[in-house]
Parts: structure tokens; sequence; C-alpha cells
């Protein structure tokens, strides 16, 4: 038996309820992450992407703004090996509905 860890890495788009919410999420990591964004692939990594811890920081806070959406640096986010798990993690915060606070 093997755990979700010693699986691949997915190497296709999670599936969304709201159609255009990959294509908003995608632009934001474009934008605030400054890369081209036809680099921005499901099995795209962080590395792979040149994004380093600060870049990771910027695309958060940029999700945080443009969606509304109080995005904690957790496991999902954390441990995300691919812009496929990375996407997913942002669109499960985003159904979870965890408003930013106001400040």
């Amino acid at each position: 038996m093997s755990n979700a860890s010693e699986q691949p890495a997915p190497a296709q788009w999670p599936d969304m309820e709201d159609s255009g919410r990959l294509e908003q999420i995608i632009d934001i990591i474009a934008e605030d992450g400054a890369v081209e964004r036809s680099l921005i692939t499901p099995d795209a990594t962080l590395e792979t992407l040149g994004l380093e811890s600060m870049d990771v920081v910027m695309i958060l806070m940029g999700a945080e703004e443009k969606l509304n959406i109080y995005l904690p640096m957790d496991n999902d986010l954390s441990e995300a090996r691919n812009m496929s798990e990375f996407v997913a993690a942002i669109d499960r915060a985003l159904r979870a509905g965890k408003p930013a606070e106001a400040g």
C-alpha cells in the first residue's frame, strides 16, 4: 500500500466548479509572480518557474487581495509539488470560504 505523497503529481489542471476560476488563479500567478503566463502549466514547479519564497508570498498576497480570501501557508500550499496542486489548494481555500480579515 502507498500513501498519497507517493503518488505521482497530477499532470493536468484540477476540475473546478467555476470555469473562470482556473484562468483567474493562473493570471494572479503570472502577474504577482512575474512569470510568463505560457510557462504556467499543470506540471510546472515553483523551481522550474524560477519562483522563490518571496515570489510565493507575493502570489499569495495578490490572491488574497484579488479573491478576498485568506490563504495561510498551510500543508496544502507548502506541500504542493506542482502548479496543479498549488492551484487546487487555492481553489479548496476559496470553496471553504475563509474571507480575508478586514484591516
